[in-house]
């Protein structure tokens, strides 16, 4: 008995995972330059009507990457939301973790990519802060939350939260994805170490 229309295959879950796993391992291994939906279907071997089937466009095919980036993302920010027992341990062990995941381990790209197509696209902009950039900013927030420090105040949590992830990815963007490691090399060991101390005196003194 054929399929009735709009009735999916029962293996659709499957070939749409397998497409958007291979569609970003593309995304963030080259050049960020918004591939067209033809580059895309390159890049995973199918045609853009296949595409276009399990995403309906290029936009979809962007949020899907972006929320397989988040579910990626998700032991690195457990990682970083653990509880430290002093505000420089909590600093030093966000600054550790945080340069192994986001320069070391390639995930300045992910932000990179989510930067340029979520400026180009509001909607898929709105899919970047969601998967992205919100729960590695809530990470920052559940660590520093939930170590003691007595500060409980979602606006001072998010403060911290920003000042803390921004540092890093700055210094990330500007070595790794602006090649400025090449003209304007930052020594990173000193870098952090200054950053960490100047959030570790500002953050006692919310306490």
């Amino acid at each position: 008995m054929p399929r009735p229309a709009g009735v999916r295959n029962r293996d659709f879950a499957d070939k749409r995972a397998a497409l958007v796993s291979t569609l970003t391992d593309f995304a963030l291994n080259s050049d960020l330059r918004r591939p067209s939906l033809r580059q895309f279907a390159i890049a995973a071997e199918a045609s853009e009507p296949t595409l276009r089937h399990y995403f309906s466009d290029r936009q979809g095919c962007v949020i899907a990457i972006l929320e397989c980036i988040g579910q990626r993302g998700q032991a690195l920010w457990k990682t970083i939301s653990a509880p430290a027992p002093d505000v420089a341990t909590a600093f030093d062990q966000y600054f550790r973790v945080s340069e192994a995941g986001m320069r070391h381990g390639g995930f300045i790209r992910a932000h990179g990519f989510g930067i340029i197509e979520g400026v180009a696209d509001p909607v898929v902009g709105k899919a970047y802060l969601r998967f992205v950039l919100e729960p590695a900013l809530t990470a920052v927030e559940e660590k520093i939350a939930s170590s003691n420090f007595g500060i409980t105040d979602h606006k001072r949590l998010r403060a911290i939260a920003l000042a803390t992830l921004s540092p890093m990815l700055v210094m990330s963007l500007h070595q790794d994805l602006l090649a400025g490691d090449v003209e304007w090399e930052i020594d990173s060991a000193v870098a952090l170490q200054s950053i960490q101390s100047i959030l570790s005196v500002g953050v006692a003194g919310l306490s």
